[in-house]
């Protein structure tokens, strides 16, 4: 199943008070992947057949049936109403597709395919850079050329970058590199409860190995105090992470000011710069930032690759041990044709930053403008003044935000309701409980604008929003008590 079912099934089974159950699973599963194949549903007899699950269990499992199966795996429905909630439907005669979620993911730009087509056809790296041969040494270089890219991007030394596998393993890299130099005296660590989940539970994995550990309470905006850091900093500090600026409500930490109490207490300083990198200028030894995380796939580049900055003065315990590779902290053959896609995606997002991020926060000021207009009471969920330039999370009221999210899906709208790394789950976004959102008010939708984001688009958009919300109000499709959203 795709994201997109998951998610539906998830927010149905939500919106009809239903625990799902293996016997649900397997019931919904068999049904997606009939109607894929047959595109037809199935009917009570295949599921006896197939299954040895009888219409009456599936009568008791499902608030309606065959009827619930279907309108949760999105099969269509051709017969009487039924009272499952379901996604709001509208005519559109100008249908086009709009994806508005590029702090979930962004698309691979034309320059940084030509570098990925040119090592898959075998013209360039294709060799093991830790051989003696003569396209290993050609790997080789072409990886040296990668930490150099990286590199001036963020004014540090080309051995300072390590290249990871993803965003996540340089977060737990940084964490637990740190942590485990420390093992036999363990030691604190701070961080912010508004962090991403690689961080928080890398984390909370330490804390269950005996460190001790200071989650910091953010303000109504997302901001993490500098004092509130400086006070909680004890002698047995070894860690301070604060990302630079959150995935969901794009709100910018005061990452200076936090990196010169840190500089001061000589705590190492991480941040998580996974959507800031290209976007907010950063330069961590002027930022007194010790360790820092990006990842491709946010700035254009491919998935399956990433990069931490490890300042030469940090020591780190590197999670993957073997062939030494990365300066002995990341081991493994190196995903040649990724890291240098990653560092071309990099020095391109750099080299366009000032430009792009005007013209973005241009668009996303005239967005909220619109939805302002065409719908007074909607809120801001973080700080509009100290916000990434293309981030825009939305509080609608008095309706479900995943309702509203699988309604744009069917009029070619692609966005988030959150962090797209949990997008799905049944639990409450962490960071809009943490800035104390009233999810029995409001539906939250993120917008995130990139490189083919257009005017035209964003006025599409604003042409159905107005009629999708009215609809769902229509139909009384209202928020759930917290914590079932």
């Amino acid at each position: 199943m795709n994201n997109y079912i998951k998610t539906l099934i998830s927010r149905m089974a939500i919106s009809n008070n239903v625990v799902l159950t293996a016997e649900h699973n397997a019931i919904l599963d068999y049904a997606y992947r009939y109607y894929q194949k047959n595109k037809v549903g199935p009917l009570y007899y295949n599921f006896k057949k197939q299954l040895g699950i009888s219409k009456t269990q599936i009568n008791r499992l499902f608030p309606h049936g065959l009827y619930s199966v279907y309108n949760w795996v999105d099969i269509p429905l051709h017969s009487a109403h039924f009272p499952c909630k379901s996604i709001p439907t509208i005519e559109v005669n100008d249908y086009r597709q709009v994806y508005l979620d590029y702090n979930a993911t962004t698309f691979i730009r034309e320059e940084v395919k030509k570098v990925l087509l040119n090592y898959y056809s075998g013209n360039m790296g294709f060799g093991n850079p830790s051989s003696s041969t003569e396209p290993g040494r050609q790997a080789w270089e072409l990886i040296n050329s990668a930490h150099e890219q990286v590199a001036q991007c963020l004014q540090v030394e080309p051995t300072e970058i390590v290249f990871t596998g993803c965003g996540t393993e340089a977060n737990n890299l940084a964490i637990k590199g740190i942590a485990l130099n420390h093992y036999q005296e363990k030691g604190h660590i701070i961080t912010a409860n508004t962090e991403h989940s690689s961080v928080l539970r890398s984390v909370q994995y330490m804390e269950t190995l005996g460190y001790e550990v200071t989650i910091l309470n953010v303000d109504h905006d997302g901001f993490v105090d500098p004092d509130d850091v400086a006070r909680h900093i004890r002698k047995n500090t070894i860690l301070v992470s604060i990302m630079a600026a959150n995935n969901e409500i794009g709100t910018i930490h005061p990452v200076p000011e936090i990196g010169k109490i840190c500089k001061t207490a000589g705590v190492p300083f991480m941040v998580d710069a996974i959507q800031a990198f290209g976007r907010i200028p950063l330069q961590p030894k002027k930022l007194g930032i010790s360790l820092m995380s990006v990842s491709s796939h946010k700035i254009y580049g491919p998935k399956g690759v990433g990069a931490l900055f490890v300042d030469k003065e940090c020591n780190l315990a590197p999670l993957l041990h073997g062939g030494r590779q990365e300066g002995d902290l990341r081991s493994g053959t190196e995903n040649v044709g990724h890291i240098i896609a990653m560092a071309t995606a990099a020095r391109l997002m750099n080299a366009e930053m000032i430009n792009e991020s005007a013209r973005l926060r241009e668009l996303r000021n005239y967005f909220i403008d619109q939805l302002y207009r065409n719908i007074p009471d909607i809120i801001v969920n973080g700080s509009l003044q100290h916000r990434l330039p293309h981030n825009l999370s939305i509080g609608f009221p008095r309706i479900d935000s995943g309702s509203f999210l699988l309604g744009l899906n069917k009029i070619g709208v692609y966005v988030s309701s959150g962090s797209a790394c949990s997008e799905g789950s049944r639990e409450t976004s962490h960071v809009l409980h943490a800035i104390g959102v009233d999810r029995h008010k409001y539906g939250t939708i993120r917008f995130s604008f990139g490189l083919q984001t257009t005017k035209d688009d964003l006025d599409y958009v604003l042409k159905y929003i107005p009629v999708l919300y009215q609809e769902l109000i229509k139909s009384g499709d209202k928020p759930l008590p917290d914590g079932q959203d």
